[in-house]
């Protein structure tokens, strides 16, 4: 057991390596290089003395002339190696090299000042790229000193240059997001706009949707781009979400009135005035073009998506000649009926307004059917009613229909009062046959018009009746001249519509 341990290399501990005497020092490493290589110039010289005692004993003398010089190229063949060795160590561990300083700060060593100047004039010109105008780096900041320096310390001109741009922190390498051309946000976030637009089209997006895409020209840019305009995702997010200026207008179709369209926006007639000053609400043209919004969202998203929905089928209307009908009226014999489908269509909307919507297929589920109507093909009378009533006067409206106080109590008002001159023209608010033309209790002078269709129309407190009961008169006839008889508080034309006998508010049916 003994012997085995004494055979043993003894492995110095982890302290004994500590006490190895290594430095950074050239000169003290060239010393620890010559201390190593003594055993090995021990060992020859130890060979060396001993062919020399062999050559001494067999040739005698004559050995001794040759002992001198053989010893002197020995000598001076080790001190050649050992040069040899310790300059290719000392080139393979060391080279001269130049270190630059920015602020006092050491960035790097480069193997010249020729390529420090080079990587410094590189930064300057792509910060210059950048920023738009010629930057250079002040003279009196940045410094070089040449000097021996390990190898390993050395950099290439390329991590100079990174090493220069990121202690200048002029210029970072990022992702700008474009819109229409404008740039209106950036980070250095790989993949954070990208996510941005996608939470901006989150809301359109459904398991039905084909495609999403915006209306605007959106690009997102791999750049160097300065510091200064890398801004906040949360702001590009909110500007994102918000509008800019720009007019949303409408057309004006056949069929449209201001208020329906005012409805239509979510708007008021008086906001929808202010966007449109000088229009008249009440003479609204086709193909006007109203000004609906001055602002558009930032981003428009245009969405395609498939849409599965039961839709109706329109019925055909079948007519039947009636000769005891007037021209122009109709009555239904047996009533239509919707048929139904089954639809599949591609729609594509804008915001939230449908642009385009292609039917896919459509599969029938239930048959139309046909209603049949009786159409009348008698010449129809100047006086027959047309189904709609006109003013029947000019001037003021005093007073509406429903309670109001008068003469010191509450009185239910079963009309409307319009007031102007006495003997202003009253004429009739339809087509019908007069069934009362004369004096009636509080109305005064009253004219009552049965206009064949279930409304009667009053007209009272005239000053002179023109017609008589029994006569047959046309919508906008000359009926009667306006007064103040009856009861009444001054001149006016009392007017009341009534349906089956039951009184209805006149404002309802009046354009």
């Amino acid at each position: 057991m003994a012997s085995k341990d004494k055979g043993k290399r003894k492995v110095p501990s982890f302290r004994d390596r500590q006490r190895f005497p290594e430095s950074s020092s050239p000169y003290k490493q060239l010393r620890l290089l010559l201390e190593g290589s003594m055993p090995l110039l021990r060992s020859r010289l130890r060979g060396a003395i001993y062919r020399l005692r062999s050559l001494l004993a067999e040739i005698g003398a004559r050995i001794q002339v040759f002992t001198a010089p053989r010893r002197a190229h020995t000598a001076i063949f080790l001190a050649g190696s050992l040069a040899i060795a310790v300059f290719a160590v000392f080139n393979a561990l060391y080279t001269t090299g130049t270190t630059v300083t920015l602020n006092g700060v050491a960035l790097g060593t480069v193997a010249s000042q020729e390529e420090a100047e080079a990587a410094k004039l590189s930064v300057e010109r792509s910060i210059s790229d950048v920023v738009g105008y010629d930057y250079t780096l002040e003279e009196s900041k940045v410094s070089y000193s040449t000097g021996l320096t390990a190898r390993s310390a050395v950099v290439d001109e390329e991590q100079l240059e990174e090493a220069l741009n990121d202690s200048l922190r002029m210029v970072a390498h990022g992702y700008a997001l474009y819109v229409d051309g404008e740039m209106v946000g950036a980070t250095q976030t790989e993949g954070a706009l990208e996510e941005l637009l996608e939470q901006a089209a989150a809301a359109y997006r459904n398991e039905n949707t084909v495609s999403i895409d915006f209306v605007e020209d959106v690009e997102i840019k791999e750049c160097d781009l300065p510091v200064d305009q890398f801004t906040n995702l949360a702001d590009v997010a909110l500007l994102l979400n918000s509008s800019k200026a720009g007019e949303v207008t409408y057309t004006v179709e056949a069929g449209d009135c201001w208020s329906v369209i005012a409805q239509d926006h979510d708007m008021t007639n008086s906001e929808l005035l202010k966007l449109n000053p000088g229009y008249d609400i009440n003479k609204l043209q086709i193909g006007d073009v109203l000004v609906i919004s001055n602002a558009v969202p930032y981003l428009t998203v245009v969405a395609v998506q498939m849409e599965y929905y039961q839709s109706q089928i329109p019925y055909e209307i079948e007519y039947v000649d009636d000769n005891t009908m007037w021209e122009g009226d109709t009555k239904v014999i047996s009533k239509g009926e919707y048929g139904t489908s089954d639809v599949v269509a591609k729609v594509t909307y804008q915001g939230l307004e449908e642009v385009e919507r292609i039917i896919e297929s459509e599969t029938v589920l239930t048959e139309p059917v046909t209603e049949v109507q009786a159409r009348g093909t008698l010449e129809r009378p100047s006086w027959a009613p047309t189904g709609t009533f006109r003013w029947p006067t000019s001037g003021s409206l005093t007073s509406k229909y429903g309670y109001r106080t008068i003469f010191g109590g509450s009185d239910f008002h079963g009309g409307i009062d319009i007031a102007n001159k006495k003997g202003t023209d009253i004429v009739a608010a339809d087509g019908g046959v007069v069934i009362h033309a004369g004096w009636m209790s509080s109305y005064g002078y009253l004219i009552i018009i049965d206009h064949q269709n279930g409304y009667t129309t009053y007209y009272g407190h005239n000053s002179k009746l023109l017609v008589s009961e029994g006569d047959k008169v046309y919508k906008g006839e000359h009926i009667a001249e306006m007064g103040a008889t009856g009861r009444v508080t001054g001149t006016h034309c009392h007017f009341e519509v009534r349906y089956n006998d039951e009184r209805q508010n006149p404002l309802d049916y009046l354009p």
